[in-house]
């Protein structure tokens, strides 16, 4: 090494005094010290429980969806009235005219109805529950999806859609379009 530097000035040469080569710096010692088996201990009780708090966390997280969509669902059918209007559409008492249905108590039950679907649907979309997180309400999402009268009564919202309810800031595609998207896998084989 100091040949190499020799037509340097003095100045300029690097201080080689008391440097140790390379070589012996890298040696391997095989011994294992009470530090390293405590320092492996806690990497592995930290790994452990990190782990531990995912799985708790998902949990949570799961049991914490399902107490919104019962919440959502039990606050629904709590209501004496409307449990009236859910029967009356589970037993085909309920009719669709166009003429009477605006501004009545049935428009009122049947929209909260759609809306709660609709919210339903769109918490599914965007992926915050799965299709089979709603398992304790699809009988009645299925009585819903299959009633002509309700089917009629969405038609006629598409006419009025069509006519009055699209502009620039109502660009839905169809009423309640996240409704119909849940109805389309809860109730299609």
């Amino acid at each position: 090494m100091e040949t190499f530097y020799k037509w340097l000035p003095n100045s300029r040469r690097p201080l080689m005094r008391n440097v140790t080569p390379i070589s012996q710096h890298m040696t391997f010692d095989p011994s294992i010290s009470i530090g390293h088996v405590i320092l492996a201990c806690g990497f592995i009780a930290t790994t452990i429980g990190l782990l531990l708090n995912v799985v708790a966390l998902r949990r949570t997280l799961k049991v914490q969806r399902l107490d919104y969509l019962y919440r959502v669902t039990h606050d629904l059918f709590a209501d004496s009235e409307f449990r009236r209007f859910f029967y009356q559409l589970d037993y085909g008492r309920f009719t669709f005219d166009a003429d009477s249905f605006r501004e009545s108590d049935a428009e009122l039950h049947l929209d909260r109805l759609l809306y709660t679907y609709d919210l339903i649907g769109r918490l599914i979309r965007n992926g915050v529950v799965n299709v089979s997180d709603v398992s304790n309400v699809s009988f009645e999402i299925s009585q819903i999806c299959t009633n002509a009268e309700v089917r009629r009564y969405l038609d006629w919202l598409e006419t009025e859609y069509k006519t009055h309810g699209r502009n620039s800031r109502n660009v839905r595609s169809r009423p309640f379009d996240n409704a119909q998207w849940l109805f389309e896998r809860v109730c299609e084989p």
